[in-house]
């Protein structure tokens, strides 16, 4: 059966000599596979683009694409290696931890709007933690308050997807500093990108929000 629908390409793999396997980001299909034998725009075949894609539906997880348009190749965010590694960033974790087949348009929407934007931004690793946080956000993993959930008191831990003040800091939670803490309030409250582009990088906090990010994907 033939199925057509807009895709973010994250990855394409060797497959017997001349063939690649294409991963793309859908969003009705959420992740999906396409066998590649032959193609027209040899841009297709490199990460990261969006395109119009025409496949078959295989027996199993793995399709065969029929045609495809190019809608952005997305060239801005070739031009310098730290835009290139974010989008490489956020492009592992969909790989890694989103199921194929998954309803996904949410996320889509999300992911799409940040790779347009990677290549206007002097500090892309912003954008990669604002992807962890809203998708963690989507999924129902993250209640993020300004607020203890226990007391109302200023919040200054994240444990199992809730927020606490240090009175009630619970085992093994991500404690954080007030700047970090009000730089995460930004990244989810801020509106526009042009907002997000003004923000100052908070280093500190990445490596804490990576762990977190993955203890929550693994805890769901």
């Amino acid at each position: 059966m033939e199925q057509r629908s807009p895709g973010l390409l994250l990855q394409a793999i060797p497959y017997l000599g001349k063939k690649k396997i294409l991963k793309i980001l859908t969003p009705d299909a959420g992740l999906i596979s396409l066998l590649v034998k032959t193609v027209r725009d040899a841009s297709l075949l490199t990460p990261f683009c969006l395109a119009e894609w025409v496949y078959k539906k295989g027996q199993k997880d793995l399709h065969v694409l029929i045609d495809a348009s190019l809608s952005d190749g997305l060239l801005q965010l070739k031009t310098s290696y730290p835009r290139l590694c974010a989008a490489g960033q956020i492009a592992q974790e969909l790989l890694h931890a989103q199921m194929p087949g998954v309803y996904s348009p949410e996320l889509f929407v999300l992911v799409c709007s940040i790779f347009q934007k990677i290549g206007s931004f002097d500090h892309p690793e912003v954008l990669v933690a604002l992807f962890r946080l809203k998708w963690l956000q989507q999924d129902g993993l993250l209640a993020f308050r300004s607020t203890c959930s226990v007391c109302k008191g200023a919040a200054r831990q994240l444990h199992a997807g809730e927020s606490y003040c240090l009175s009630h800091a619970q085992p093994y939670g991500w404690t954080l500093s007030e700047q970090e803490w009000a730089h995460v309030e930004q990244l989810l409250t801020l509106r526009t990108f042009t907002g997000l582009n003004k923000l100052t990088p908070e280093h500190s906090l990445y490596p804490k929000l990576v762990s977190f990010f993955l203890e929550a994907l693994y805890r769901s």
